[in-house]
């Protein structure tokens, strides 16, 4: 018999937890002996033991062997494998470190002890004290996570405690109410002797409605609290509760009285307030907290009264793996961040119990909740004796395990959530509780029952009958119950059973018997089959949040787990993470595989596809695309050609971007060494420079000397020749600014402190004569960056003011991007985009309309190094500073080729509303003006009939045109008119709609409209009635009126009415009924003339779109928001909350120009002139993913489809875009971005109660 393998604990770490699962996956297999699994992969016994052991990790082959034996999927245990390679890299970097106390408290609340580590809520405490000597009761309201508790404990009482006069307190004391707050607290209520008021504080007082379920011991618990507002009471009372209870508390008149006046609500921190909070602590600590960091956390928890309990979290887990006396932002990125540091370390601490301990560890956490009733969920703190349902060894052990990852707190005889935060922050347990929301409802009133019934010495009068025993057998059949909770369900049920023999008769009995079998029988099927689909439900979505969770920190992960809860169920936040594994711009995250060895130097290659990294012994190139490895060259620190040894590291290693050469500055000189050919390529012996830069080209080096003679010297790399030297010309100490090279090797940009930016030619050894360039002074060479464009004939600088582009050859300034902090600049090979990182963001702006981004991404803690653009596959990489990963993003239709110029601000697109037909405006030069009918699924042109000439085509130096253009709800019949307008804003000439058939590419009507004035047009817009025989017109005359043109009959087109009061730009009809709503608000009945008015929007109403059966309405406003009405604008629904978000960049425009529903009413899509396209979901008003990838140009007019399965846009500069939003079409395309399903270990990781199904 073997001797037995030590006991692991996976908590110690990755390789205690790889072996762990190593194990795991053995006995699952059926225990197979090692030397079984050694005979099948031919590795030794000895080899397969140590791989487990726990001791170090295996290597990845051996790590494989032993998977391939036992029958597990190699690819999921390869992730697993390097997973833990990183973790384990990490670790050596960022030690986990509690020698020290810390000083911040986590989930916990900061007690009276902690007073001196309790910053930035001086003015809220000095305010409590006041309003506890103005008030003999008073109450602190704020959300959960505002810090009430804390502010209570660590800011009032100190304070009270150190009062001195009249109002300095006899005593204070503390309380929460609990289950029992009168019985319990009923001696706190009771006056210290001796002078001064005897201050009661009572924390959490909304337990007074949650836990007390006693109407009785609760009236008379507040009663003794509120005795302390008589005049001669020498109680004082301040009470703590959450915002959410304030309706509660006006349910009892006497206390609503007492705190009409007398509370203070608790808000969110300011940021300087926020900045205390986070850097006191630190300091009193003896510790500093990286700037970067401090902005950071500020930014995150600004203006989130309920995220202080989240940022102590993080702030602590921070600590935990500081790097010295610093809290840096690597740590913070270690830990999670502000947002998945709660989740991240409840993960952990669940994914180190075994199976049976995570059950166990799920029945306890439940037991810890109190469901919400109208009303937020709140934690339950417990007796240990509730928890008598499992052994006392594995409950004491699960308890210690979460405990110590301060998930719990426990007392003596109390175990509690830590906070209320973790209810939220965490998708397992928030998911576990909507699964059960109607069971643990049952299961506490149950326990308050038993306990009852215990107290009144098991009364059979208090046990459960009738509907409450059979609603508890119907949900607690199966679940762990307490000694006492058992024998309170037996005891009834004896009950039961005992009235039913004296009430029946035998064969009453049987016959009542069988039809209530049959009954549990069909209701047990029934209620296991809606069990299932709940539970489905519930752990459906819990992945789908837990997929928006990792989206930036696993992409891949993130799209196969979005798959899988569509898979599971459809749902309104399955559908949303499906359209977010789509639309998210993250494709993968590449880390080095060979962790163990730090690379010295790091660098993207310009083709945008390949890393290289250099190591003392090798240098290893790899294809981001495919994530392998392509290449192993020798590196630097073995013995070389010739029998010389490389000297030391000193300073400063180069990468040239084509890969080829590695330069490395040494104290003797510079060695350049032929990657590919593993040899030295040349030595330039003497030079010292402080450092050196490669040209894009990879042939130019340019050394700057700082410490001695302040020269640039440019090398070329091919035939080893001085090309020129430049001199700073300057005497203090400092290096140049800035120096980069042109592609074409001619150009040498340069920028020191005492100078203006200077741009050389090489090959004549001349700076170039640039005025305006020059005229920026030598403020502007603390740019962060400079790049040359591809051709070399354009410079970009990244200034303090923005980026600005200068022409070399003329000197002019072309254009200047964005405003904020740029750097790292970075053209694309084509030269037409641009792209830099600007406050936090990565823009990319297509130069041919540099005003504004076409893409942004949200870097998230992020400081990229370097990045380059991968046209082909439409993605660009970047690499983060002191970071071994490469993140590659999509660019998608961003970068386009199907990018057409116009200098029309507003061209004429329009789509039908069936999304089927395109209706464009083309106006060749010099030729006559056609409407172009084009079919959007083959790109072919339906009709294109010619269009009245409007004034601007006589005289087009005066005049613009402006085009309007309407289409029937049924999509068949396009109304177009143009109208002239000179550069007052008059508009001049004929005023004739035509109405075109778009079967039969001929004109339906024509309309021509007779001008209030000769010469000048009053026409401000039209719309056509959903059959396209009514034909509406928004005029000024000089009142706004809308007339109403009968198309019905052919030749006779006449005016059938004008409804007053309507008649602003921007109509919309109704598709059911053909009432008329307009952007002023105006509700138009055409039939009967009738008028009435709303206010549509919180702002100036600018868009408008009725759903395709009249039920919903929807208006955007000047600031972007988009409201939602019933149909007949009698009720307002609500605001999409957060529109508008999509944004390329901070500064854009916000205006909504372009909304749509879906066939089905459930879908609506908004559109912005930033270029923006995002998906609602119209019942829950919530956002569907995140923004459609688009062109980047402003979006114009959107459709659906017939069957709502692919959505069309029509752009300023790209006329058709198309979107397949059909779920199954979804699946594939984020099936074939993540390439493979979620693996069944993953599976069995995220889904443990769920049979494992291919998703792809």
């Amino acid at each position: 018999m073997g001797r037995p393998e030590a006991d692991l604990d996976p908590g110690l770490g990755p390789v205690q937890r790889f072996a762990f699962e190593l194990r795991k996956l053995r006995q699952e297999a059926g225990g197979i002996t090692y030397r079984q699994m050694a005979r099948q992969v031919e590795v030794s016994v000895t080899t397969l033991s140590r791989a487990a052991a726990g001791e170090q990790l295996p290597s990845l082959p051996v790590a494989l062997a032993y998977v391939r034996a036992c029958g597990g999927e190699e690819k999921a245990w390869e992730r697993r494998w390097r997973e833990a390679v990183t973790e384990q890299a990490r670790a050596a970097d960022l030690v986990a470190d509690e020698t020290a106390p810390s000083p911040y408290r986590g989930l916990a609340r900061f007690d009276v002890g902690d007073a001196d580590l309790f910053f930035g809520r001086d003015e809220m405490a000095d305010a409590l004290v006041r309003a506890g000597t103005a008030h003999r009761v008073f109450a602190v309201f704020g959300p959960s996570g505002s810090g009430k508790s804390s502010l209570l404990r660590a800011g009032l009482i100190p304070r009270l405690r150190s009062l001195e006069g009249p109002h300095r307190p006899a005593t204070v004391r503390i309380l929460t109410p609990g289950e029992h707050p009168l019985r319990t607290h009923d001696t706190l209520c009771v006056p210290a002797p001796g002078e001064g008021d005897t201050w009661l504080v009572v924390d959490q007082f909304e337990e007074v409605f949650t836990l007390c379920r006693d109407p009785a011991e609760r009236a008379g618990f507040l009663a003794r609290l509120l005795a302390a507002a008589e005049p001669a009471s020498r109680l004082r009372v301040v009470l703590g509760v959450r915002a959410d209870f304030y309706g509660r508390c006006a349910e009892h008149r006497e206390l609503a009285d007492a705190l009409a006046e007398a509370n203070l609500p608790v808000g969110p921190m300011s940021p300087a307030e926020l900045r205390e909070a986070v850097v006191r602590p630190a300091q009193a600590a003896g510790l500093i907290v990286e700037r970067e960091l401090t902005a950071r956390l500020v930014e995150e928890t600004g203006g989130e009264p309920g995220g202080l309990p989240l940022l102590s979290h993080a702030l602590r887990e921070t600590w935990r793996r500081r790097r010295g006396r610093a809290l840096t932002m690597a740590a913070y990125e270690a830990a999670g961040g502000v947002r998945g540091a709660i989740a991240q370390t409840a993960e952990d601490a669940y994914g180190t119990l075994s199976g049976e301990q995570a059950v166990l560890a799920r029945q306890i956490l439940l037991r810890l909740i109190t469901p919400g009733e109208g009303s937020q969920d709140t934690r339950r703190p417990v007796d240990r004796a509730e928890l008598d349902f499992a052994p006392s060894g594995e409950v004491a052990l699960v308890l210690d395990r979460l405990a110590r990852s301060r998930l719990l707190t426990l007392d003596d005889d109390t175990v509690d959530l830590a906070h209320e935060a973790l209810i939220t922050s965490w998708p397992r347990l928030s998911a576990w509780i909507e699964e059960a929301r109607e069971r643990l409802r049952t299961h506490r009133r149950l326990t308050e029952a038993a306990r009852t019934w215990d107290e009144l010495g098991r009364d059979p009068g208090a046990l459960y009958r009738g509907t409450r025993l059979a609603t508890a057998d119907e949900h607690l059949a199966d679940q762990p119950l307490t000694p006492l909770e058992e024998a309170f369900l037996t005891a009834a049920r004896t009950s039961r059973s005992s009235e039913l023999r004296r009430r029946r008769g035998l064969f009453t009995t049987l016959a009542a018997l069988l039809v209530l079998a049959l009954i549990a029988g069909i209701t047990a099927w029934q209620q296991s089959r809606t069990s299932d689909r709940r539970h489905h439900e519930a752990e459906a979505r819990r992945i789908a949040a837990v997929a928006d969770s990792v989206r930036f920190a696993d992409p891949v992960r993130a799209m196969q787990l979005s798959v899988a809860a569509w898979r599971l169920a459809e749902t309104t936040e399955t559908r949303s993470a499906l359209l977010g594994a789509t639309t998210q711009q993250q494709e993968d995250k590449f880390s080095f595989p060979d962790t163990a060895s730090r690379p010295i130097k790091q660098r993207l290659a310009a083709d945008g596809h390949t890393l290289l990294a250099v190591y003392p012994d090798s240098i290893r190139t790899w294809d981001l695309r495919t994530r392998r490895l392509t290449h192993t060259y020798r590196g630097l620190g073995k013995l070389l050609h010739e029998g010389e040894e490389v000297d030391e590291w000193t300073d400063t290693v180069e990468l040239s971007p084509d890969g080829r050469t590695l330069a490395l500055v040494q104290e003797k000189g510079v060695l350049l060494w032929d990657i590919r050919a593993e040899r030295i390529a040349w030595r330039l012996d003497g030079e010292s420079p402080s450092e050196v830069r490669f040209g894009p080209s990879g042939r130019t080096l340019v050394a700057d000397d700082i410490d001695t003679s302040h020269l640039l010297r440019v090398w070329d790399v091919r035939n080893h020749r001085l090309r020129t030297t430049v001199s700073l010309g300057f005497d203090n100490a400092m290096s140049a600014r800035e120096t980069a090279v042109s592609p074409d090797d001619r150009l040498l940009y340069a920028c020191s402190d005492d100078r203006p930016p200077e741009v050389w030619d090489i090959a004549e050894r001349r700076k170039l004569d640039l005025p305006r360039l020059a005229a920026l002074g030598r403020d502007a060479c603390h740019a962060q960056d400079v790049a040359f464009s591809p051709d070399s004939r354009s410079l970009a600088m990244a200034t303090d003011t923005g980026i600005r582009r200068w022409d070399l050859g003329s000197g002019r300034e072309l254009s200047r991007l964005a405003a904020g902090s740029p750097y790292w600049l970075r053209f694309s090979p084509d030269g037409r985009f641009l792209a830099a990182v600007v406050d936090g963001h990565i823009l990319v702006w297509r130069l041919s309309v540099p005003d504004t981004p076409v893409y942004r991404h949200v870097l998230v803690n992020e400081l990229p190094e370097e990045f380059e653009f991968d046209l082909p596959t439409r993605t660009l990489r970047y690499r983060t500073e002191y970071s071994t990963t490469v993140r590659t993003v999509s660019l998608g239709p961003a970068v386009t080729t199907h990018w057409h110029d116009t200098d029309n601000d507003y061209p004429l697109s329009q789509l039908a509303p069936d999304g089927r037909t395109l209706a464009l405006f083309q106006s060749p030069l010099g030729g006559t003006t056609r409407l172009r009918l084009q079919d959007t699924r083959s790109g072919r042109a339906l009709a294109t009939p010619p269009v009245d000439p409007c004034a601007a085509d006589v005289h087009p130096e005066d005049i613009d045109c402006y085009d309007m253009v309407a289409w029937s709800a049924n999509s068949r019949y396009v109304a177009v008119g143009r109208v002239g307008e000179d550069s007052s804003g008059v508009r001049a000439g004929r005023q004739r709609i035509i109405v075109w058939d778009v079967r039969t590419g001929r004109a339906h009507a024509t309309v021509d409209i007779r001008p209030q004035e000769e010469g000048f047009s009053d026409i401000f817009g039209i719309a056509l009635s959903p059959d396209g025989d009514t034909l509406l017109v928004a005029r000024e005359l000089p009142q706004a009126v809308t007339e109403v043109w009968d198309l019905r009959e052919q030749g006779q087109v006449r005016k059938a009415r004008s409804l007053t009061g309507t008649g602003v730009l921007g109509m919309v009809v109704r598709p059911d009924t053909g009432k008329v709503v307009d952007a002023s608000g105006a509700v138009a009945d055409p039939r009967s003339g009738r008028v009435v008015q709303r206010t549509l929007t919180e702002d100036q109403t600018e868009t408008l779109a009725f759903s395709a059966d009249g039920a919903y309405l929807a208006a955007s406003d000047s600031g972007g928001r988009v409201t939602l009405w019933d149909g007949d604008v009698h009720t307002r629904l609500g605001v999409l909350a957060g529109t508008y978000t999509g944004a390329p960049f901070p500064e854009a425009d916000s205006n909504v120009t372009a909304l749509a529903f879906s066939p089905d009413g459930r879908t609506l899509a908004v559109a912005g002139l930033s270029g923006t396209l995002q998906l609602w979901d119209t019942a829950s008003r919530s956002l569907l993913g995140s923004a459609l990838p688009t062109p980047g140009d402003p979006i114009l007019s959107v459709a659906f489809t017939e069957d709502g399965d692919t959505l069309y846009t029509t752009g300023k500069n790209v006329r058709l875009q198309r979107y397949e939003i059909a779920p199954e079409r979804l699946v594939r395309q984020a099936c074939t971005r993540a390439g493979s399903s979620l693996s069944p270990a993953d599976w069995k990781t995220y889904l443990p109660d769920i049979p494992y199904r291919r998703t792809c």
